[in-house]
Order: C-alpha cells, then structure tokens, then sequence
C-alpha cells in the first residue's frame, strides 16, 4: 500500500510559524506585562507602608519625648526634697516639724511620685505585616523599622520599674496630707520613686534614640507636645 504525504506549501509552513511565535512573543509580553504591573504594585505597596509607618514612628517619638521631658521635670523636686529630709533628718529636726512640712509641700501639689509613660501606636506596622507590604520594603527601612517596634514591644513587655509600688506611693500621700507619716518611711518611698522615675528616664531616652534612627535623617525633632498624650501612673 502506497501512501503520499500531502503536500504543504513552504508558504503554509512559514505562515504557521510565523503564527506560532506570534503566540510565543504575545505569551512572553503578557508575562512580562504582569510582573511589570506586580513589581509596580508592590513598589507602591512597600512605598505607602513605608510613609505610613514613618508618620506613626514620628507620632512616637512625640509621644516618648513628651513623656521623658516631664519624667525629667519631675525629678529634680523629687531629688531636691530628698536631700534636704535627709540633711534634717541628719541635723536631728524633731519629728513633727518634718511631718508638717512634708504634709505642707504634698498638699500643695510640691511632690507627685507618679511616672510619666508614653502611649506608643503600632497599628501601621502591624497593618503593613499582615497584608504583607512590609515584605516588599527594602532592607536597610524594614530592619531599622523591625528594631524600633521590637524596642516599643520590649518596654511595655513587663513591669515599668523592678522597684514601682504603686500602692505604696499613694498610702505614702495619703499618710503625709493627713499629717500621719513617717517621715523615715517618706524617705524611703521617695528614694523609690527617685530611682523609678530616673530608670524610666533612661529606658525613654533610650528608645527615642532607636525611634529616630529608624528615621530619615532629615527628620526635624518633634516639639515637646504631642497629640498622642502621655498618661501618669500613680
């Protein structure tokens, strides 16, 4: 049995493999298309995540300086009537007069054992984990942001001072305006409030420090006030 091949035209043949790279160079530029389109979506992506999370680490360091400056602000009447009870103490003033002056200056509002903290946001950061913006950032911005939060993270992680007794600075103030504590006692308490409030200085003067690395540079210091504001534990 004899069989003949058909007969194709060389015309035919070129014009299906002119066809056939059509398909081929159209399936490559839509390809190339998307990964263009995709590239740009998450550049635009990574760009938005980025300036939101500037604007709340911004918002923090207003947050955390305003905290500090009044932590600050704080301490030195604390640290000056430390060392003049003590001189008394030393000097042998009887009893009743320390108690009526320590009453004098709590009833005046002179002295306040509470600690300034600030109120740190973190639902831009958490925002651009989750839709996984923060994915498409480039290195150097998602490192620096990365150890920022963490910073944020590990100062409301525990207590905010070994040595805060809360209780036991408001039974001291209670005590003094009613011209019933111990001035012994008194001292004791303010050297802990002394020391509470100066380690919280340093734990916030430490993280606006990480906070404004994660900046740009150009970042201009915030001023003192802050629309986040800070809130006093007492």
């Amino acid at each position: 049995m004899h069989l003949e091949p058909p007969h194709v035209s060389l015309h035919s043949v070129k014009e299906v493999a002119a066809h056939y790279l059509m398909i081929v160079v159209s399936i490559l530029t839509a390809l190339g298309l998307e990964a263009a389109f995709e590239k740009l979506h998450h550049a635009h992506a990574a760009e938005a995540a980025r300036q939101t999370i500037e604007v709340e680490l911004r918002a923090n360091v207003a947050s955390v300086k305003d905290s500090l400056d009044q932590n600050v602000q704080r301490l030195a009447p604390l640290k000056e009537l430390n060392a003049h009870l003590t001189q008394e103490m030393l000097a042998g003033t009887p009893k009743a007069d320390l108690v009526a002056e320590i009453a004098q200056l709590v009833n005046a509002d002179k002295i306040d054992l509470g600690l300034f903290t600030p109120t740190l946001r973190h639902e831009a950061w958490d925002v651009a984990v989750a839709n996984q913006s923060a994915s498409y950032i480039d290195s150097d911005h998602l490192g620096r942001f990365s150890s920022a939060y963490a910073e944020q993270r590990e100062l409301g992680a525990g207590p905010l001072s070994p040595l805060l007794d809360g209780p036991r600075f408001v039974d001291a103030l209670t005590d003094a305006r009613v011209q019933a504590v111990d001035p012994q006692q008194f001292l004791r308490v303010l050297n802990q409030a002394i020391v509470t409030v100066s380690a919280m200085t340093s734990r916030l003067d430490a993280l606006q420090h990480r906070l404004m690395r994660a900046l740009p540079a150009e970042t201009v210091e915030p001023a003192a006030s802050s629309p986040l504001a800070s809130s006093s534990t007492r």
